[in-house]
């Protein structure tokens, strides 16, 4: 995704962050035929394959959905995969381009969201905090005085105050053999926690500070306490030069094993009867910690959390939803009140300048097209 310098206000409500992204709808008539389904009952077992529904048992316009599918790739030539959940059930997917179900596909800043979901399984096992100072949990010669006062929940909300550009430094870093010197030897250009700037080499420090303090590497800890317990069995997540996985981009998931990621969000962490993180954790992860405002493309009233977006007209409308977003038009778009993950996945390689464009598609073919076709839940 392209660099996003944006001067913030931290906002005074943080930990009101489950709020921010559950915003009720209007009262409907429970008589009325064109309503949604109840609500759903409990929290489903993310371990196991997805069970299947119709589009009509779960409260969707059947014949919008079909058509959103059928002219996905009209809509975004470059587009994958499109899949849609609703109430804990696979409703309908479709795969482009060579593409199917059990292909693994590079979900670029989408990696950003799982980071941060280790950090909070290292955090809920007591191994480290989000006031921790970076410089404590981070051993490395570049670090300065400068640093001093920054802390994981800094990085976690991209208020470090380091500098990055993801247009100007995310090559260099890349080709650069130091991927945390590379980014302690910029310039601190903020106060920490007072200015938002997009740092995808501040992700990759979240990974290097988890696996810091896990038994084992930060890939083994991710397969043990997360991927393993939502079945996700089938992943590529690359090492950086530094033997640790990149922290902000380059995580490949099959679409429906990126639907469950954002199914444990939408379910408070959990996974039928099991807690896998936190309901705290994710309250602040997909929560509006940061205020943003309109990026001019794809999300209009934006939010941050710990390293996922949130969207206060995300669902349309006022409709809250929070967001995995990555470059090109990946996508884990979570809609609360209508109980609904939708997961997109683009070719992204190439895209250039064209990368806003093809992200501003493909979350117009979601939000104006799947979620407008998806009913409200009764209440």
């Amino acid at each position: 995704m392209r660099a996003l310098q944006l001067t913030v206000a931290v906002c005074v409500a943080a930990w009101t962050a489950l709020a921010a992204c559950g915003d009720s709808v209007a009262p409907v008539d429970p008589g009325d035929p064109g309503t949604g389904p109840d609500p759903v009952s409990a929290p489903v077992d993310l371990s196991r394959a997805w069970a299947t529904s119709t589009p009509e048992a779960e409260g969707f316009d059947e014949g919008m959905l079909e058509a959103a599918f059928a002219r996905a790739d009209e809509a975004v030539p470059n587009i994958r995969a499109l899949v849609a959940v609703r109430n804990g059930r696979l409703v309908e997917e479709a795969y482009f381009g060579g593409m199917h179900g059990d292909s693994a596909f590079d979900m670029r800043s989408v990696t950003k969201t799982v980071t941060a979901l280790l950090v909070g399984l290292a955090s809920d096992r007591g191994l480290l905090d989000p006031d921790d100072l970076m410089a404590d949990r981070l051993s490395h010669p570049s670090r300065r005085s400068e640093h001093g006062g920054i802390r994981v929940r800094d990085l976690l909300t991209m208020t470090s105050g380091m500098q990055w550009s993801d247009e100007e430094d995310f090559g260099p870093w890349v080709r650069s053999g130091e991927p945390v010197g590379y980014v302690l030897d910029l310039p601190v250009v903020a106060p920490p926690g007072r200015r938002f700037i997009y740092n995808t080499g501040g992700s990759h420090l979240l990974t290097v500070i988890v696996e810091s303090v896990v038994d084992g590497s930060a890939l083994e800890f991710a397969e043990r306490e997360l991927l393993e317990p939502l079945g996700i069995d089938d992943k590529r997540w690359p090492v950086m030069q530094d033997s640790v996985i990149v922290g902000g981009a380059a995580l490949a998931l099959r679409a429906r094993d990126a639907a469950k990621v954002g199914q444990l969000l939408l379910q408070g962490g959990r996974s039928g009867s099991r807690q896998i993180v936190s309901r705290a954790w994710v309250e602040a992860q997909i929560g509006r910690l940061v205020s943003v405002g309109d990026l001019g493309y794809v999300l209009r009233d934006a939010g941050y959390g710990y390293q996922t977006w949130s969207d206060r007209q995300g669902g349309g409308g006022d409709v809250s939803a929070f967001v995995m977003w990555g470059y090109g038009g990946q996508f884990v778009w979570v809609v609360p009140d209508r109980q609904l993950v939708v997961v997109a996945q683009t070719h992204w390689r190439g895209t250039g300048d064209h990368d806003g464009v093809q992200a501003d598609a493909v979350a117009n073919l979601i939000v104006h097209r799947v979620i407008e076709a998806a009913r409200p839940i009764r209440r």
